[in-house]
């Protein structure tokens, strides 16, 4: 694997890990203003992101095929997390709107009001839960993905190895099952996880029921 590619991959990590402390951490406590700067921030981290991915691309096109699907197992894992990243973003952007709306009503003694902010107050509740879920799930993937790849730099490593060549395959065997467990063990927990959701989902909505219904 080249260097101009470890070193684009290095600073993207660092990126991507900034730009979720940003969402998960300062935005959430930051006032108005505030959060308008961090927001344009987040956006600035998300172009350099994607200005780092397009030159991993390019690089990892000169090697073989071996290589090549090693690098491209990485960017998978990496344009995933920008995606959920881009998906957090806009849901920030969005309740920065909403909270906006919520202002304009001025009498702070309005039932209504009062409502609204203990709804957004829930919505806000469910929606780190889930952001925090997600990431266990990502978490719990990113080391198989991470296991995978090193058993294919492994693999071409040891091509040229004709003694060894059956003990390796053997050994890729044992690792593909072991794969295989961590696999399904990620696919259970992703399966409690929305579980989980979906019972804080109907808790919302018996809460608002009883707000405004009962």
């Amino acid at each position: 694997m080249s260097d101009h590619f470890n070193r684009c991959e290095k600073d993207l990590i660092d990126f991507i890990r900034s730009c979720k402390t940003l969402l998960s951490d300062r935005l959430p406590i930051a006032q108005l203003e505030e959060k308008k700067s961090l927001i344009r921030q987040a956006r600035q981290y998300l172009d350099d992101i994607s200005k780092l991915i397009s030159d991993m691309e390019v690089e990892s096109n000169k090697f073989g095929p071996n290589s090549r699907a090693s690098m491209a197992n990485k960017l998978k894992q990496y344009k995933f997390d920008v995606d959920l990243i881009k998906k957090d973003l806009k849901k920030v952007t969005d309740e920065s709107t909403k909270y906006k709306s919520y202002q304009s009503i001025n009498n702070e003694n309005d039932p209504e009001r009062n409502k609204l902010l203990q709804i957004h107050s829930s919505l806000m509740n469910t929606n780190d839960t889930i952001v925090r879920s997600t990431q266990i799930a990502i978490e719990t993937e990113r080391i198989g993905n991470s296991v995978l790849t090193e058993l294919n730099e492994q693999g071409e490593r040891l091509t040229n190895a004709n003694e060894q060549l059956d003990d390796t395959k053997n050994a890729l065997l044992k690792s593909r099952r072991i794969l295989k467990k961590i696999s399904m063990g990620a696919f259970y927990n992703k399966f409690l996880i929305f579980i989980i959701i979906f019972l804080e989902l109907v808790a919302l909505a018996g809460v608002i029921y009883w707000k405004f219904f009962t």
